[in-house]
């Protein structure tokens, strides 16, 4: 694969870091052949891209669906097809409990990652005690208690039925980097306060190089990296993932690509008004620079519909607190609250993302994490 930065453009991002006001250079995009771009799609209009508005588009994959491993390595491995074939990098972000899964039932996944150049990272899911509503073992943990409670969660498997932890075998972050072989570069901290603090720490101590503040958006124009504990915030100025405009109401796109009005839900149209609309917004502004823009979707939403396979062992799903955080031990053999989608749909939402990776290729620069950390050192 060819380098996404020519060494004085490169010079130019450092540069930049150190003085927010100059423009950050224009992109060097990874050249796709004409008859890799779906035959169907017009040339899109890129006149809003002018040398001093580029754009940086990370595609980042959650993986976290370890109820359904034979669907989620199918998925997984497609994907990384789906990136080499534009000559782009996919940031995948693993949970523990997913790669032990993976790693235990479908090792083709794991060595087809750790051989590609896709860019691993991590995150947690319930019953981790960085989830709100699962941290009660953690109230009033001096900051030395707290810390090392967090290495050990970061360090030890976590018992899915218990919360607890399972010293018998390895997990959390590092689990991860041990498994693939390099540490993730990004590793979020879901809580706030006290909490969040001292998880970033421990993260930093392990390796990670960059952290979430917010997840779509939130960057501001002036500075767009920002640290916080040694770590890099992951810059995202807009996303590719919900839309609003068409009847105010918050949806995703991959819900709606077969319905009556799929042409608004397109996710490459989503990107490119998000980009009229970023150069609009600050072309009378004094200062513009390049827009980072985040295209997320998790493994299983390509392929099931409705809340997470195992959102029903750690939520209460029907009852009078629906919605609200169970108590342990759970109960791992609850009903599945998800539903496979149609092949159908399936195909329509591999499509759809596909032109969207595919625009951004002839016409963005695609970077991941890795890359922007880079940029910012």
């Amino acid at each position: 694969m060819k380098k996404i930065f020519p060494a004085l453009a490169f010079l130019a991002l450092l540069t930049s870091a150190c003085a927010p006001t100059t423009p950050l250079p224009p992109p060097q995009p990874d050249s796709v052949s004409p008859t890799e771009s779906p035959a169907d799609t017009p040339p899109p209009d890129t006149s809003h891209l002018t040398p001093e508005t580029p754009a940086y588009i990370s595609f980042i994959i959650n993986v976290h669906d370890w109820t359904h491993p034979d669907e989620s390595a199918d998925i997984l491995l497609q994907l990384v097809d789906l990136f080499e074939k534009y000559n782009v990098r996919g940031d995948f972000y693993f949970t523990a409990e997913v790669t032990r899964t993976l790693a235990e039932n479908h090792p083709e996944v794991i060595e087809r990652l750790k051989n590609s150049n896709m860019t691993i990272s991590y995150h947690v899911r319930p019953p981790h005690p960085l989830y709100t509503g699962f941290d009660s073992r953690l109230d009033g943990l001096s900051d030395d208690a707290l810390y090392q409670t967090l290495l050990d969660y970061e360090t030890y498997a976590l018992n899915l039925e218990t919360g607890e932890l399972d010293r018998s075998q390895p997990g959390g972050y590092a689990y991860v980097a041990q498994v693939f072989g390099r540490n993730p570069i990004v590793a979020p901290a879901p809580n706030s306060g006290k909490l969040k603090d001292a998880a970033q720490k421990v993260f930093a101590s392990l390796g990670a190089q960059m952290t979430l503040l917010y997840h779509e958006e939130g960057t501001t124009l002036e500075q767009p990296f920002e640290f916080v504990n040694g770590l890099l915030v992951r810059p995202s100025d807009f996303s590719v993932t919900r839309v609003t405009s068409v009847d105010d109401s918050d949806r995703f796109w991959w819900n709606f690509v077969t319905s009556s009005d799929a042409a608004e839900y397109n996710p490459t149209k989503m990107l490119q008004d998000q980009l009229a609309e970023w150069v609009r917004r600050t072309s009378s502004l004094s200062q513009s620079r390049a827009p980072f823009i985040t295209a997320l979707i998790h493994e299983n939403n390509f392929y099931r519909s409705g809340p997470e396979g195992w959102k029903s062992f750690y939520y209460d799903m029907n009852g009078v607190k629906k919605g609200d955080p169970l108590s342990p031990p759970y109960n791992l053999s609850a009903s599945d609250p998800s539903t496979l989608r149609t092949e159908a749909d399936q195909a329509a939402i591999f499509a759809a993302y596909e032109e969207l990776v595919a625009y951004a290729a002839a016409h963005l620069t695609v970077v991941t994490s890795e890359d922007i950390v880079a940029m910012a050192k």
